[in-house]
């Protein structure tokens, strides 16, 4: 009898001290004056991922708690900008303290050797190695590709709409995105659109599939020890073996084939690996993108780029990451504004209207001269913006403005993006999806740093001017020969996945009518 009363106090004495160690952070914001949302033991304030999207948590939290807010990841105090001027300020003017990401360590080089998850001078030098895979010039030269990669898509949707199915559209742009992916970057062709899904299209699937691995890892922030002494792998073993597998047999190939020159994002990673020169930025008249409505792309000195060193690691990571980002966030994108044009038949109609002017003749120059196009694909960007927020590690304690609010250095960041793209402060009916926001004849109405969909400053996606191009010749090509209708099988509204980090829904159909 003693012994088992002793035992139940070894065993209550053990978790309340586990309850104060993980609460011992939780009067942090309080303490300051800093509002958000109350956490609880373990989750922090992550616990309203059971009940609804994170993009909704976000959202919601930004209307509550306005410009400043803080939460906790596990016990660790995290600081939420919401603000388009402080926005401004920490990611561009204050760059240098906030330029890494993360500093989720977790000892697997195929993880923290991506250009995501590198930190300070790795980052700057791999990013100098791999911008200039998106230099006009080398875009204008892989539009030909993508041309034929739509050429397959429009094939696939045609069958569609001569058998009068419905097109599972986030199922269609995944495997259109895993073919431009393969052929631009990896020189790889894949069977997207047989009756057997592609390896390449189910292992990258898996490996989006495996949040409840990102979510464990969080956890286990609060227990920075035991998380690398049990070794957790934050990616699928799976999908990552596959992964590792094929991109060796490609570098393999490439470094065995001294004949065939190539100008693929590959090939400028093996070429500086080799000290090799052949990654000149050239660049061309006409331009994808809009500086006025996405801001400037880059802002690093790429100059001597044959003084970085890489190796196999950063080849294999870094294409991991290109595998995943290029294949998810071009398809939301490409789903979801094919999505609302069925919907919604005048914005269609404006839009084909406007690329018969073309006469079917989509070139890189032409594309850039769709203010129509442009202007939809920017609305699907504000409304369905892939990531909800973008994370800053403080590399110094930083005072925010004249609040009196400091961050102590190590601290993350989140600044949130859509809290800022459906504030209706901002946006007017925010919910709604309204093109002629974009309009150059609108975009004077537009309020500066309140849209970021790709980031901003230094460390935005270094691949946004490719993903544009993608997009926007996708939706030229598929709109002038097809008219997409809602249906029964059409969901509306759409409901948005829990446990999600990356903005998704369940499937979207639409039907399709050839013009």
């Amino acid at each position: 009898m003693i012994f088992g009363i002793n035992y139940l106090i070894i065993i209550v004495s053990i978790l309340i001290g586990l309850y104060f160690y993980l609460t011992r952070n939780f009067n942090y914001w309080s303490s300051r004056g800093v509002p958000g949302p109350k956490p609880i033991v373990l989750f922090g304030t992550v616990w309203h991922i059971f009940f609804k999207s994170i993009h909704k948590i976000i959202l919601d939290d930004g209307l509550k708690y306005g410009r400043i807010y803080g939460t906790y990841l596990g016990s660790r105090p995290n600081l939420t900008i919401n603000d388009p001027q402080l926005t401004r300020q920490m990611n561009i003017k204050d760059f240098h303290v906030f330029v890494d990401h993360n500093d989720f360590i977790t000892g697997d080089k195929f993880n923290d050797r991506s250009l995501f998850n590198l930190m300070g001078d790795d980052w700057k030098k791999m990013r100098s190695i791999i911008s200039p895979t998106f230099s006009s010039g080398k875009m204008r030269s892989m539009h030909p590709l993508i041309i034929d990669c739509i050429g397959r898509l429009e094939q696939y949707v045609e069958s569609r709409a001569r058998t009068n199915e419905d097109l599972n559209v986030k199922q269609t742009m995944g495997n259109m995105t895993m073919d431009v992916i393969a052929v631009c970057a990896f020189g790889t062709r894949i069977d997207a659109y047989g009756k057997k899904p592609s390896d390449f299209v189910m292992n990258v699937q898996k490996a989006m599939n495996a949040n409840w691995r990102i979510w464990v890892f969080f956890l286990l922030m609060s227990f920075p020890k035991l998380r690398k002494w049990i070794g957790f792998d934050i990616q699928d073993p799976v999908s990552k073996n596959f992964f590792k597998s094929a991109i060796k047999s490609i570098v393999s190939q490439r470094k065995n084939d001294k004949n065939t020159k190539r100008r693929d994002y590959l090939q400028l990673m093996i070429n500086a690996q080799n000290k090799s020169s052949d990654n000149s930025d050239e660049s061309v008249v006409g331009d994808i993108t809009s500086d006025e409505i996405y801001g400037k792309t880059d802002t690093l000195d790429t100059k001597n780029k044959d003084r970085v060193d890489i190796d196999d690691d950063d080849i294999l990571s870094t294409s991991f990451l290109f595998f995943i980002a290029g294949y998810e966030t071009t398809a939301t994108l490409l789903t979801y504004l094919i999505y609302n044009l069925a919907l919604d038949d005048n914005c269609q109609q404006k839009l084909y209207e406007e690329l018969r002017q073309f006469d079917g003749k989509f070139e890189y120059e032409s594309i850039a001269q769709m203010p129509y196009l442009e202007a939809c694909v920017a609305e699907t960007l504000r409304l369905y913006t892939p990531v909800p927020s973008i994370g800053r590690i403080a590399s110094q304690d930083y005072t925010i403005g004249d609040t009196g609010i400091t961050i102590p250095k190590g601290m993350l960041v989140n600044f949130s993006v859509r809290s800022l793209h459906c504030n209706p402060d901002y946006y007017p009916n925010p919910d709604r999806w309204d093109p002629e926001r974009f309009m150059p004849y609108n975009r004077d109405k537009l309020v500066p740093y309140t849209y970021m969909p790709f980031g901003l400053g230094p460390r935005n996606c270094v691949g946004m001017r490719f993903a544009l191009m993608e997009a926007k010749t996708a939706v030229a090509y598929l709109v002038n020969r097809f008219k997409f209708i809602r249906t029964p099988k059409t969901t509306v509204p759409l409901i948005e996945n829990k446990f999600e980090f990356m903005y998704t829904t369940g499937d979207v159909y639409v039907g399709v009518e050839i013009r």
